[in-house]
């Protein structure tokens, strides 16, 4: 009779502990893909920060290259 429930117990113990280390793990990997997620983004919009600041600088430069000043600095300097 003791050996019965003694079997029950350790039987619904290891049914405890399977379920929560599965909830565990879901809860683990469900946080993981939130998180990779997050870095992509984080990413991305890095990327677009820089792809504008690029972009502005690009724009300055055409700026000082079209100036009629900057060219006659470089004829001035072959000189």
């Amino acid at each position: 009779m003791m050996d019965k429930e003694i079997i029950v117990m350790v039987i619904m113990l290891a049914l405890i502990i399977s379920t929560a280390i599965s909830e565990g793990l879901k809860h683990y990997f469900r946080m993981k893909k939130i998180t990779k997620a997050d870095i992509k983004l984080d990413e991305l919009e890095l990327l677009r920060k820089q792809n504008r600041h690029l972009e502005d600088r690009v724009q300055t430069l055409e700026k000082i290259v079209t100036d009629s000043s900057y060219d006659l600095k470089q004829q001035i300097n072959a000189l």
